[in-house]
């Protein structure tokens, strides 16, 4: 009983002084506005939604370009089950560079964002299969979107 009282009154005091965990907050950006120069796609959809949960407003003609190249897809078979089992390894890997748009000078020269998973697969289940992989793909797709704005938020813009 005292046990349970001693931790919430810690909890209330942690949570009363402003105390949080490094890495929840969704910090602003220092770069309030972008250029985003990408081919159509879902991995363009997560770099978007990323950067405007960061407070990044994305117009064309923004003092800094973010040019993103196609995104790369390597799948890997880990495993073969005796049942029809599987495990493949995905791989999704985007290059990107970011650029100040008055000069076209590089701030981060042509560097690549990669992301991966393990999934498992039942070959005698075509349907879910491909489900599952796209489902995987778009998990990798956010963590990507991710990595690029933590190399944005490390970035020194002169």
């Amino acid at each position: 009983m005292i046990r349970s009282l001693l931790l919430l009154t810690l909890t209330t005091l942690l949570a009363g002084c402003g105390f949080q965990l490094r890495g929840l907050d969704a910090a602003a950006l220092d770069i309030p506005v972008l250029t985003l120069s990408s081919p159509d796609g879902r991995f363009e959809d997560a770099v978007e939604q990323a950067l405007k949960g960061t407070g990044t407003t994305l117009e064309d003609n923004a003092p800094l370009r973010v040019n993103l190249s196609e995104e790369q897809v390597r799948e890997t078979r880990l495993t073969q089950g005796v049942s029809g089992n599987q495990e493949r390894r995905l791989t999704l890997s985007v290059p990107f560079s970011v650029q100040r748009s008055e000069d076209n000078a590089y701030l981060l020269d042509q560097q690549t964002l990669e992301a991966s998973t393990t999934l498992s697969v039942d070959n005698n289940n075509l349907l879910a299969q491909d489900e599952l992989r796209d489902e995987a793909l778009d998990s990798l797709r956010q963590e990507a979107a991710r990595q690029l704005v933590d190399r944005l938020r490390a970035l020194e813009i002169p």
